[in-house]
């Protein structure tokens, strides 16, 4: 080997170690997480998408859950006794509740068996206060615009333990979202705000109240019809529940063990 090509070489070796080194340093960099960019709320979302979707409906629906083929099925079948538009304004600290009576906060932190689902982290919940702006469907003397009331999202985490349902969305703090649900009066237990369907939730696109997205693959199904315009969607809610009409009263019912 010649001098020239020893130093050759070198330089050669050298400079594709620094290069490999800026690279280390420069992306590694980049892909290094920082949450100081982020809300508290967008960091919880972040934090809840990691957690795997379960596939069944939430544990806690108290009445049967159907897939619903259309916006049409979801109003005839489904017949939802109270119709929204309102605002998430304040999400509190997730907690399990449970609806049915049978567990408590208590229960998740109870020694369970080794690779075992705690049952109470089945109902995990994230509370949010939701403010009512027009009601689209319902009776208008129980749910009075401007009303509050609490909308328990089948979603949440606390400590280790953590659930999200498949087809649920989630929801943002200070958004608008039109929400389809079969309220019930729970005996000892108060007023529950179960949605229709996991996916029977709308959000108004900020930039424009005139149009929304669904927030789910099975929103899609039931939201297409209605080309994602809000008017489109109260005239054929109005038409639908003209041609079929139902009792839009709330059903009162003990806690089902």
């Amino acid at each position: 080997m010649t001098i020239r090509n020893f130093w050759l070489g070198f330089f050669t070796y050298f400079a594709f170690f620094a290069v490999m080194v800026l690279c280390a340093f420069t992306f590694g960099q980049a892909s290094t997480f920082d949450p100081s960019g982020f809300t508290e709320d967008e960091l919880f979302r972040l934090d809840i998408e990691t957690v795997p979707a379960r596939n069944e409906v939430p544990f806690f629906a108290l009445l049967p859950q159907q897939e619903y083929e259309s916006f049409e099925d979801l109003i005839k079948r489904g017949q939802p006794n109270l119709v929204v538009r309102v605002t998430l304004e304040e999400r509190g600290r997730c907690r399990v509740y449970d609806p049915t009576g049978t567990y408590d906060n208590t229960d998740l932190f109870r020694s369970k068996t080794p690779g075992a689902v705690c049952p109470a982290s089945l109902y995990i919940c994230t509370p949010y206060e939701a403010k009512i702006e027009e009601v689209l469907l319902g009776d208008e003397t129980m749910f009075p615009e401007g009303d509050d009331f609490t909308f328990w999202a089948p979603y949440g985490m606390v400590g280790e333990h953590a659930v999200r349902y498949a087809d649920t969305p989630l929801f943002w703090e200070e958004f608008e979202y039109i929400m389809f649900f079969s309220v019930l009066d729970i005996e000892g237990v108060g007023r529950w705000f179960d949605l229709t369907h996991p996916s029977s939730a709308v959000e108004i696109m900020p930039l424009d109240e005139r149009t929304f997205s669904s927030l789910s693959y099975a929103g899609n199904r039931l939201f297409d019809a209605t080309d994602y315009d809000t008017e489109t969607l109260e005239e054929r809610l109005r038409a639908l529940y003209g041609e079929h009409p139902y009792p839009l009263d709330v059903p009162k019912i003990a806690p089902v063990k």
